[in-house]
Formats: structure tokens, C-alpha cells, sequence
């Protein structure tokens, strides 16, 4: 195995925004910075 296998820790899921899929750059509660929606602690995986 090398060192640039896999992808992303699947706990940057809560950072993913739902309306647009851009990655935050802090964990929730925060706001995203291309479309503004809001991300939250309380979402569904």
C-alpha cells in the first residue's frame, strides 16, 4: 500500500454542504461560503 491511497477521512462529512457540496473550512455550526447555507451539528449521515 502507498502513502496516496484512499480519499478523504469520512469525518469531513458534517463539513460538506448539503446545498452546494463545497467543503467548510470548520466543523458546524458555521455557514457555508459559496451559497450561505447554513450547516449544523444535527445532520444524518
Amino acid at each position: 500500500m502507498t502513502d496516496d491511497e484512499g480519499g478523504d477521512p469520512v469525518c469531513w462529512m458534517n463539513r460538506v454542504c448539503p446545498e452546494c457540496g463545497r467543503l467548510a473550512d470548520e466543523d458546524p455550526p458555521t455557514r457555508c461560503e459559496r451559497c450561505g447555507a447554513e450547516l449544523t451539528t444535527d445532520r444524518e449521515s
